[in-house]
């Protein structure tokens, strides 16, 4: 029989937070380092791999700067391996600038250190994106190693290659049997004796098995030296000498990934074709409900991304070219602040390290919304004047396409009338919402002593604009008048309704007319709530639920109309049980009350959906489900960079509990931006400003179920429905957390709409839209704290700014707007593009500041410049993610 060899990888898996906190992390991390590079210097340690990331060694450089140089020996010399990521991210629900800025980050540290591991590594997270491979490629990145995900469903070997949608494909390996399933044994001295087992108590010999029966390389397989927050091994040649002495069964090798990896594109056979997501729950747990979990903190991660990515950057690039300079550096804190809040865990942790990631996630939002409204302010001081009236209103739109703007706006007057007009003098119409008085002067306890002459309007409007023509800004002028000239919105007592739709309440529940389709969906929204005895990692369906339904038939309803938009607000509570024992016994003893708003605005193809429910009760799930007319087989969610298709009846759920698997296979799934579902007469799509998973439901799985929040009070239960065996986390601890129960207002934002035929790229252009927030700045004198950043003196620009301005504009593209920054390399613009469909697509051209530059094709790192285009960009291939360098 041949020899085995075993080739040891000496490594670390370092979360940044779990149930200890940073801090913890921060101190373990500093001793752990002086000892590894101890280890290095009397030479007990011949190479390490962190664990693909960066984030541990940015921190402790920043607090012993003295070791740098030592560091960087090691890193350009390849003993000691770090990056491509700034840190181990959430596979699904980070958005596709997180993954693009995590790794970009991360390699800007690891190139200062000397050099970059383009081995993208993520052992712990929980699955992988269809999208992975599309993007890692643009890195020059085209090896990556996992853990969770694979089961033999997928029919592929330890080793094997994920296909995106474009062709881009990434050579994976698979630690099938865990990055640590033998290190402690190893150390120990007892690796070939009965008692070696893995933290999930499996003999060391069976996992061995496991991973020689699928390795692609006959005999071979890989023997992870490392472990959760271990620290190095010392003695690892003496260990290896000591088993390969001892048994001639297997040899033991000290290796790194790269070498194996060399050894697998050399030596492997009968490699397979993955084309689709790694998502199995057989071998190892990868929480599919985990995406649930803190919908709170999930909603502000989500909210910072589509600001930074929508809003900051277009306008950050734009106004370089006006020349404010890029300030790559608080790009970069943002980015690198809230990429370390999207760990794979991430929100599913203690009350004190959810905290934590809760008030860092605020940081880097904070930070984001700062850089906005400081830009805006320092245009509109920077305008040139002419003979315009004193309250200039800068309106930005950061999308490269055509299209009027409907938002509501904040504006500032000495006197309650006023008028808006657009760039010739004309008036815009408007509606007001609200109206108040306010005083700047002084406080006073005695009102008489307030200055009146500080008196002003604080008015809250919705307002249209005209055409911009894509990235761009208009000033608007409000002029104060004595005679009325305001819209209020006018109350109805039936239904609300623009060009497309008609919605009301009737005796059944929410109607919803699509006068495009020509199609009447009855009870169309409704809420589900049901009880929940899961925790931080897994909803789980209790033995004895009770599943209650509110069609909002009993609750209150108002119809308010304008001309810009028309809104829907509905009213009432649910009688729910307070926690899992009243559920048991079927009794409802506490109000849920609720809030829910249905915008229609004018024009517009999307029903905006928003409200909150104030919830005292726990352990239970409260989901919006959309209903359906037909039953569905897939559902079609959006990725980072496209969309993929997953059943909503897996077969592997008949199966799972008798072949022992690590949990249930459930068609809970993460949604990420939108979720469609699909059939002959319709499509129709689910979009999220905050929630961020789904379920199909109801009869042939009719229904879309997007999660509002869960309450549960705890960091790991064993032996759950979902996820028998051990708690999730540590296998002997359950940590308490009572904040986890969210009994606050929790608050969402959805959107909906519904088109004849699927259109991927029409889809995702309509969730970007729907991304967008109000991006304005009044030039005003009245309210120095309205953005907390107004409060700052701030100096003009020694030049003025013309009132009106267009940066870039893309025409008749059939794909998606990723977003637009300045290069960390050269004076130049990169723009991301992509096409959504399986079908090649328009390319689109290039309007603006882009023509008459030069314009080429390029990757991640601007390492390839494939041929200069011209502003007439070819036709994007099938799934393309299109990197475009728009020189100065």
């Amino acid at each position: 029989m041949s020899k085995k060899i075993a080739h040891c990888i000496h490594h670390t898996h370092w979360d940044l937070i779990w149930y200890f906190t940073a801090q913890d992390a921060a101190v373990q991390f500093s001793y752990n380092m002086r000892e590894l590079l101890r280890g290095f210097k009397e030479g007990s340690v011949e190479n390490f791999f962190m664990d693909g990331q960066t984030a541990p060694i940015d921190e402790y450089l920043s607090m012993h700067p003295e070791d740098e140089a030592c560091i960087r020996e090691l890193v350009k010399s390849g003993k000691l391996i770090i990056g491509p990521f700034n840190s181990q991210l959430d596979c699904f629900i980070s958005s596709g600038e997180s993954v693009v800025n995590n790794l970009r980050i991360g390699m800007k540290t690891a190139r200062k250190l000397g050099k970059i591991s383009k081995i993208a590594y993520l052992p712990d997270s929980f699955g992988h994106s269809f999208d992975f491979p599309k993007i890692f490629n643009k890195f020059g990145i085209r090896d990556f190693v996992i853990t969770r995900g694979v089961g033999e469903s997928y029919g592929l070997g330890s080793e094997f290659y994920m296909k995106s949608n474009d062709g881009s494909e990434l050579l994976v390996c698979t630690m099938l049997s865990g990055y640590g399933y033998g290190c402690y044994a190893f150390k120990e001295g007892i690796l070939f004796e009965e008692g070696a087992r893995d933290y999930n108590k499996i003999s060391v010999g069976s996992l061995i098995d496991r991973l020689l029966k699928f390795s692609t390389v006959e005999h071979e397989f890989v023997f992870p030296l490392g472990f959760d927050q271990n620290p190095a091994i010392l003695n690892i040649p003496e260990k290896i000498k000591e088993y390969n002495d001892k048994q001639s069964d297997i040899e033991f090798r000290l290796t790194t990934w790269e070498d194996f990896i060399k050894q697998v594109r050399k030596k492997g056979e009968n490699l397979k074709i993955h084309e689709h997501e790694l998502f199995s729950t057989q071998y190892h747990r990868v929480h599919k409900s985990i995406f649930s979990a803190r919908a709170d903190i999930k909603g502000l991660q989500d909210r910072c991304e589509r600001i930074l990515t929508y809003e900051l950057q277009p306008m950050m690039s734009m106004l370089d070219s006006l020349g404010i300079e890029y300030d790559h550096g608080l790009i970069d804190r943002a980015w690198e602040t809230l990429v370390k809040c999207q760990t794979h865990s991430s929100a599913n942790l203690t009350d004190e390290t959810n905290a934590y990631i809760e008030r860092e996630t605020k940081n880097a939002l904070n930070l984001a919304v700062s850089m906005k409204y400081y830009l805006m302010k320092l245009v509109s001081i920077s305008l040139e004047d002419g003979e315009r009236k004193p309250y200039p209103l800068v309106i930005f739109h950061t999308l490269p396409k055509k299209r009027s703007i409907i938002n509501e706006i904040k504006i500032l007057t000495k006197t309650p009338n006023f008028k808006i007009h657009d760039e010739n003098g004309e008036n815009l119409s408007f509606t007001v919402i609200d109206s108040r008085r306010k005083n700047c002067g002084v406080l006073r306890k005695d009102a008489q002593l307030i200055d009146p002459g500080k008196f002003y309007y604080e008015t809250d409007i919705v307002l249209e604009t005209n055409e911009f023509h894509g990235i761009s800004y208009k000033t608007f002028d409000v002029v104060e008048t004595e005679e009325a000239c305001l819209n209020r919105f006018s109350h109805y007592d039936r239904f609300i309704e623009n060009s497309r739709y008609k919605i009301y309440r009737n005796q059944d529940g929410i109607v919803i007319y699509d006068k495009k389709l020509n199609i009447k969906l009855e009870r169309t929204i409704y809420l589900e709530e049901s009880g929940d005895e899961g925790d931080s990692f897994d909803y789980s369906y209790p033995d004895h639920d009770l599943i209650l339904h509110d069609y909002m038939v009993d609750s209150q309803v108002e119809y308010r109309i304008a001309k810009e938009v028309s809104i829907m607000s509905i009213r009432g509570s649910m009688r729910v049980p307070s926690d899992l024992s009243k559920r048991r016994n079927e009794i409802s003893d506490k109000d849920m009350p609720y809030s829910i708003q249905i915008a229609l605005k004018k024009g517009s193809d999307l029903i905006e959906i928003s409200g909150e429910i104030d919830n005292e009760s726990e352990q239970h799930r409260v989901r919006l489900v959309f209903k359906g007319t037909s039953g569905n087989e897939y559902s079609y969610g959006g990725t980072q960079y496209g969309y993929i298709k997953r059943e909503t009846n897996p077969k592997e759920l008949k199966i799972w509990k008798e072949e022992n698997w690590f949990e249930e296979p459930s068609p809970t799934f993460p949604l990420l931006n939108h979720v469609s579902m699909v059939n002959e007469n319709y499509t129709t799509s689910v979009f999220t400003r905050s929630s961020k998973e789904y379920e199909f439901i109801g009869d042939n799985f009719s229904d879309i179920a997007v999660p509002l929040f869960r309450s549960y009070g705890a960091l790991g239960y064993p032996d759950l429905n979902r996820r028998p065996g051990r708690p999730s986390g540590l296998d002997y601890m359950v940590f308490s957390t009572p904040e986890s129960q969210m009994k606050k207002k929790n608050k969402f934002e959805l959107a909906l709409s519904f088109e004849k035929e699927f259109d991927a790229n029409k889809i995702t252009n309509a969730y970007i839209e729907y991304a967008c927030e109000a991006s304005y700045y009044q030039k005003q004198d009245f309210d120095k704290s309205i953005y907390p950043i107004s409060y700052f003196p701030t100096n003009p620009l020694s030049r003025t700014l013309p009132r009106s301005y267009e940066f870039v504009e893309l025409d008749h593209l059939d794909g998606s707007f990723g977003t637009i920054v300045k290069s960390d390399f050269s004076e130049s613009y990169i723009l991301r593009i992509y096409n959504n469909k399986i079908q090649s697509s328009k390319g689109g051209g290039i309007k603006g500041y882009g023509e008459n530059k030069k314009v080429y094709l390029t990757d991640m790192l601007e390492e390839l410049e494939h041929h200069e285009v011209s502003r007439e960009l070819p036709d994007m291939a099938n799934g393309e993610l299109r990197i475009i360098k728009i020189k100065k």
